[in-house]
């Protein structure tokens, strides 16, 4: 296999198929914008239609459920709290710590932890929780070796328990490029890219 990309909106799901969702598809979910871009709709409505084939597995490893959940917390209901706080004591500096020595301990926290915990068990007939197998099928030589330039260690991580599965891999990131794994995207700039591939060279010549 060389590149594999095809855009969320129109992508076919047939049963049996297995769903990797990278941690900026499940923030789309389970943190939605007040206003959707096209994008937004379009993942929404693909995430939808997994949801709905009771025959379709959403893969879930524990490296993404922390990303997420961290990510929320600090993306939406820390800001959240930081305005409250702000808006009862205006003059108030928050220390570098705060995070970690305040707002951890506070109610706030503890419900956006919860929360975020329940919307995702609430898909719990759809996913499946599977575990990274680092150790075992993944090695140093795997993931701590001459990594793409354009991917971090997660998504380098991810990009290698597809391939080694057959997961498709949804994602919204546009440095995403990869070969050997069957992504599913409603970035432009991916999609294009895959467009190029399908060109012959003697046209573009």
């Amino acid at each position: 296999m060389s590149y594999s990309y095809s855009k969320a909106s129109s992508h076919s799901i047939k049963n049996q198929e297995k769903y990797f969702l990278d941690a900026n598809i499940w923030l789309k979910v389970l943190a939605p914008k007040n206003k959707l871009s096209y994008k937004d709709k379009g993942y929404l409505a693909f995430f939808e239609k997994l949801v709905n084939n009771t025959k379709v597995r959403i893969i879930l490893p524990a490296l993404v459920v922390s990303e997420v959940i961290n990510r929320i917390i600090r993306e939406v209901h820390y800001q959240k709290h930081l305005k409250a706080v702000k808006k009862k004591t205006p003059n108030i500096d928050f220390p570098s710590d705060y995070y970690k020595n305040v707002f951890r301990n506070t109610d706030d926290y503890r419900i956006a932890y919860n929360l975020i915990c329940d919307d995702i068990k609430s898909f719990n007939s759809s996913i499946d929780l599977v575990n990274d197998e680092f150790g075992t099928t993944f090695k140093f030589k795997h993931v701590m070796s001459n990594p793409p330039t354009s991917l971090d260690f997660n998504d380098y991580y991810y990009y290698n328990l597809c391939k080694k599965k057959s997961y498709f891999l949804v994602t919204d990131d546009k440095d995403f490029w990869v070969k050997d794994v069957k992504v599913v995207t409603m970035s432009d700039t991916l999609l294009n890219k895959h467009i190029a591939t399908l060109i012959p060279k003697s046209i573009i010549k």
